[in-house]
């Protein structure tokens, strides 16, 4: 049995998650039915696509927790870039965040909690072991370089993709943050993080199985956080 409920277009109205718990999102924007932006193949313009229909999806999902349609939302963004709703929302407790990687867009969505969020496309890294030695702790470096290809890689996304998702939450940067905090060198839990952020007990990291060829967590700064994890069904295709 899948761990992802399948949800097709349209997205009808929704709930908040409940307190304690997540909603994590999957889609794959290569079979997103929109039509819209340059025509072109350059680089800018695949971008300016992509673009686009990351807006588009991400307005659909929060309008159908919101009640209301796509184009309403209003969405701005923090000094550091972390996406939030305009207060024009009102009282709404609901918080996201997002992430992508080559095709794939997530969308993580909670409720009063901060929450973080990152993906990464498992590929041949050009120098995880020059990264790992320089940002990371000891025993998470030498864990890294001792593997070979394409563990090292895997393992290495493992780990940043966790860092990135508790930067995200904390509305932090990665230049602020990388290099103190301090992971387990094999399961990628907290040991250690930069002064002010709340304690490690006090975190939820969270690595939810995701499809083949995705690496991915999500971290909220409260204990005892689950994930619900629904794909956005746009053509053919489901996670499991």
């Amino acid at each position: 049995m899948s761990p992802w409920t399948a949800v097709s277009l349209p997205v009808r109205r929704r709930v908040l998650p409940r307190t304690g718990r997540v909603d994590l999102w999957l889609t794959d924007l290569d079979e997103l039915p929109l039509d819209a932006g340059p025509a072109g193949s350059s680089r800018r313009e695949r971008l300016v696509r992509r673009r686009l229909q990351q807006q588009f999806t991400l307005r659909l999902l929060l309008g159908g927790y919101l009640g209301c349609p796509g184009k309403e939302v209003s969405i701005a963004r923090s000094e550091r870039g972390k996406p939030y709703l305009k207060p024009r929302h009102g009282s709404v407790p609901l918080t996201f965040n997002i992430s992508h990687s080559g095709s794939w867009f997530a969308i993580a969505i909670a409720r009063e909690v901060p929450v973080g969020v990152d993906i990464e496309c498992r590929r041949p890294m050009r120098r995880p072991m020059d990264v790992a030695q320089r940002y990371f702790s000891r025993p998470e470096s030498d864990r890294i370089c001792a593997l070979d290809e394409p563990a090292r890689s895997a393992r290495f996304l493992h780990h940043w993709t966790a860092r990135e998702a508790m930067v995200k939450a904390s509305d932090s940067s990665l230049a602020e943050s990388l290099a103190t905090i301090e992971l387990d060198g094999d399961s990628a839990a907290i040991r250690r993080l930069p002064d002010g952020w709340p304690k490690a007990e006090d975190w939820s990291l969270l690595a939810p199985e995701l499809p083949a060829g995705l690496s991915g967590h999500v971290a909220v700064p409260r204990p005892g956080i689950a994930v619900d994890r629904y794909f956005l069904q746009t053509a053919q295709r489901r996670a499991g």
